[in-house]
């Protein structure tokens, strides 16, 4: 038999290949009309059902430790109970449908909350409308097992255990730690915050603000396939959450414990002394900073009254919110008084002052100034803190001694009068004080530092400007002729004159000076160190979850008190004297306390704010030989300095040397020297 011809067979394989495509392209058809025509409906409705959606994992932020590694704020596990708002809510902001009405009026029996609380939370605008809404944190396990396991009558709801902020020593600290708070709308428009999503908690003060970055960590990401009803049908993809860095700071758990203390029991006790008008003092509130007298390092840093930190985990109350800002009993605790409120320094000032009357030539350390009992100056008397008293001559030492208000107005006035010939002003004052710290941001790494005011010609002007259009109205609305009405029209027409009064005043560290607590303790920080100004801080290093020191911060020098030997020694022998010395101010403060084995430098001061009682200062260091630490106290309306904050700061140096356990410390008021 003949075998087919090669042309044959090609012609029957091509025919083959042919019908087999033809064959495919019809089952692939009739594959797609199934799909499309006849169970089109159903998956279109499987699509519609269906979606991906990534859920954000909260990461754990890093601690806050203190500089022994004990813990100030660390993380816990929290259940939480969150929802889906686009399942729950329209675009209006209002129930979807009945089913949506119902799963909401459940949530809010279960978690205690009325329709409209829950309908609130939920419609919060600073969350991204994909992520889950969390509406209440610290749920008990009941109730999310209750959500789990009838999740047919909770749909779009979750529970999750995320970490929450914990505070192990409770309030201790809050002003330095601080708190977090959701993200606002404008943050989450800031290039700053560019990776954050609305809900995400932000540090709001304190240590959490400034080292946000450090401690924020990385958030995690679960990809979910959810249907129409927020129902998890699968997880597609997952990236865990990874935990901030810690921060160990500068400071001493022990001290700072102590501080707080102290400071509450003085300012509680001084409110039982009498005033010359048979009522109590009021010593409304106060600070404390404790620096490390040769890095700078904040070792304690207390604000008094304080506030709960633990009351804004989960959201802060209206009611405890209202609470904190209430101005009616001038008690703010939410304010840092130690870095955020400025007051008139008084005489802590006069270390500063003396150093700029050295450096414009006015004196020499030893140089002899009257100590007067007023200094009189256009026929207003400026008087010494120790009334219709002569001290006669005195070097700067014994001024700082029995702090004389009139050696300071006699030197202050004499600089005043060669500025004023002078066609550039050299405003030694503003420069020097400039040097110790006062009128400029020390930079501590936390928010709120207020930077004060040394005021000069220039500042005047501009109040002035400022001023003078309410100054104008009220001269001319005041009686004729009346003190008060020529008062205000000199103040409407020569304000803006820097005047020797001013000078005199700003002396004594009165009239326009405002300074920080902090700026006082830092100025001490730098007489003690040898004239070196350090940057106070509280942050020593940033610290991986493996341990591995991601970044060291080391102790800064800013400044120069650009004193002489004999200089810097004539202010340190003078602020010994003030402790130690029988006529020292602040003598009777430290009565009893072992000033030979721990010799205590440091000054009294008493600034008055119009109309209200004194406000108490005491600054110092020890021990004088080798400094250790420096201490500043302020009492708001506290009377004098050696009668109410010397004795807190003599406390704080019996309990840091090991002297007297806070337990059995008592508030022992000083002698009454208002100056």
């Amino acid at each position: 038999m003949a075998s087919p011809s090669p042309d044959a067979s090609a012609v029957l394989r091509l025919t083959l290949l042919s019908v087999l495509v033809i064959a495919l392209f019809l089952a692939l058809f009739a594959r797609l009309w199934f799909l499309q025509v006849l169970a089109g409906d159903r998956y279109v409705e499987l699509a519609d059902n269906n979606s991906l959606r990534s859920v954000p994992s909260e990461a754990p932020r890093g601690s806050i430790l203190g500089s022994d590694g004990e813990e100030l704020v660390r993380n816990r596990p929290a259940l939480t109970i969150s929802a889906d708002r686009q399942t729950l809510l329209d675009s209006e902001g209002e129930p979807r449908d009945d089913e949506a009405a119902r799963v909401i009026d459940r949530l809010g029996e279960l978690l205690e909350l009325t329709h409209d609380e829950v309908i609130a939370r939920l419609g919060s605008q600073r969350r991204s409308a994909l992520a889950p809404v969390t509406l209440a944190i610290d749920v008990a396990p009941e109730i999310a097992f209750a959500v789990r396991e009838q999740q047919e009558l909770f749909p779009g709801v979750v529970t999750e255990t995320l970490p929450v902020r914990e505070y192990p020593e409770g309030v201790l600290a809050s002003h330095l730690v601080g708190y977090l708070g959701e993200i606002s709308q404008d943050e989450l428009l800031d290039p700053a915050f560019t990776d954050y999503r609305g809900g995400d908690l932000v540090g709001r003060a304190g240590l959490e603000q400034v080292y946000e970055a450090d401690l924020r960590g990385v958030t995690g990401e679960r990809l979910l396939l959810v249907n129409a009803r927020g129902n998890v049908l699968d997880i597609q993809r997952e990236r865990d959450a990874i935990q901030g860095d810690d921060l160990v700071t500068t400071i001493d758990m022990d001290l700072q414990r102590a501080v707080e203390q102290l400071l509450a029991d003085g300012i509680i006790a001084s409110r039982d002394l009498l005033r010359d008008d048979g009522q109590n003092m009021p010593s409304v509130a106060g600070s404390a900073v404790v620096l490390d007298a040769k890095t700078g390092g904040v070792l304690a840093m207390a604000s008094y009254p304080s506030f709960d930190p633990r009351e804004f985990v989960g959201g802060v109350s209206g009611d405890y919110w209202r609470f904190v800002n209430d101005r009616q009993e001038e008690q703010l605790p939410l304010i840092n008084r130690a870095i955020s409120e400025v007051y008139p320094p008084g005489s802590v000032f006069k270390t500063a002052s003396g150093a700029a009357m050295l450096e414009a030539g006015l004196v020499g350390p030893r140089s002899q100034v009257n100590c007067g009992p007023s200094f009189e100056l256009g026929g207003i008397s400026f008087r010494n803190w120790n009334r219709g008293v002569n001290e006669g001559p005195m070097d700067l030492s014994d001024a700082l001694m029995r702090s004389c208000d009139t050696y300071f107005y006699d030197l202050a006035y004499q600089q005043f009068q060669r500025e004023q010939n002078q066609d550039e002003p050299d405003e030694v004052l503003i420069r020097v004080a400039e040097r110790f710290g006062f009128g400029v941001s020390l930079g501590i790494d936390l928010p709120g530092e207020q930077p004060g005011r040394v005021p000069g010609r220039q500042w005047r002007r501009d109040y002035h400007l400022d001023m003078r259009e309410g100054l104008c109205s009220a001269a001319e609305a005041a009686e004729a002729g009346s003190d008060q009405q020529l008062l205000l029209d000199d103040l409407c027409q020569f304000g803006g004159a820097w005047r020797g009064g001013d000078a005199v005043n700003s002396s004594i560290g009165q009239g326009d000076v405002l300074a920080t607590p902090l700026q006082v303790a830092a100025s001490y920080q730098a007489i003690a160190n040898e004239g070196v100004l350090m940057r106070p801080y509280l942050g020593a290093r940033i610290v991986a979850q493996d341990g591995t020191v991601v970044r060291e911060i080391q102790p800064e020098a800013i400044g120069d008190l650009q004193l002489d030997d004999d200089e810097l020694g004539v202010i340190k022998e003078g602020l010994e004297r003030v402790v130690m010395d029988a006529r020292g101010t602040g003598r009777t403060a430290f009565s009893g306390f072992p000033i030979d084995r721990y010799p205590v430098a440091g000054k009294t001061g008493t600034a008055e704010i119009g109309g209200r009682i004194p406000y108490a200062w005491f600054a110092g260091y020890a021990p004088v030989d080798d400094p250790e630490i420096v201490i500043a106290v302020n009492v708001e309306q506290g009377g004098g300095g050696s009668q109410t904050a010397a004795p807190i700061v003599r406390n704080i140096f019996e309990h840091y040397f090991g002297l007297v356990d806070v337990e059995d410390a008592e508030f022992e008021a000083g002698a009454e020297i208002l100056d």
